[in-house]
C-alpha cells in the first residue's frame, strides 16, 4: 500500500468514526463544533489525498476525482451555511456527505478489483465481509435513528 493510499484510508476511517460520534452527540455545543471541525478536516484530507490515487484510469483522473471535488465544494458550502445560521442546509449537507462517505467505503471494500477489496481479501474474505456488513448496518441504523429522533435536527437538545 502506498503512502497516499494509507493517508486516504486513515482519513476516511477517522471520518467514519468521528461521524458516528457527531451523530450521537448533542448539537450546537462546543464539543459538537470541535468534533465537526475535526471531521471536516479528515474529510478534506480524504478528498485531497484521492487526487494522488489513480488506479481506475492509470495516470489520469477518473469519475471518483469528480466526487472528491464535489466533497470539497460541499464541505465549504455546509460550513458557510452554519456560519450564516442556516442549520437545515448545514444538517442536510453534512448528512449527505456522511452518507456518501459510507457508500464510498462500502464500494471500496465490496467492488472486486479495487485495491482495498483485494487487500482485505488476502486477510480473510469471510471476516471482512461480516465486519463491513455489520458496520454498514450500524451506521445506517445510527443515521436513521438520529434523523427519526430529531437528533440530527440541529436543535441543540436531546
Amino acid at each position: 500500500m502506498t503512502t497516499i493510499v494509507a493517508i486516504h484510508l486513515a482519513a476516511a476511517i477517522a471520518a467514519v468514526m468521528l461521524g458516528i460520534t457527531i451523530l450521537m452527540a448533542r448539537r450546537g455545543t462546543p464539543r459538537h463544533r470541535w468534533l465537526g471541525r475535526t471531521w471536516a478536516m479528515t474529510m478534506a484530507v480524504a478528498a485531497l489525498s484521492s487526487f494522488g490515487i489513480r488506479e481506475l484510469n492509470p495516470g489520469h483522473f477518473s469519475w471518483l476525482h469528480a466526487l472528491a471535488a464535489w466533497v470539497l465544494v460541499s464541505l465549504v458550502l455546509a460550513i458557510a451555511a452554519i456560519r450564516r445560521g442556516n442549520v437545515v442546509t448545514h444538517r442536510r449537507s453534512m448528512l449527505g456527505l456522511y452518507t456518501g462517505l459510507i457508500v464510498a467505503g462500502v464500494a471500496a471494500v465490496a467492488v472486486p478489483g479495487r485495491m482495498l477489496n483485494e487487500t482485505l481479501a488476502r486477510w480473510g474474505h469471510e471476516v471482512m465481509t461480516a465486519a463491513t456488513v455489520s458496520t454498514s448496518v450500524s451506521t445506517v441504523s445510527t443515521v436513521s435513528t438520529a434523523s427519526a429522533t430529531g437528533m440530527a435536527g440541529g436543535e441543540g437538545t436531546r
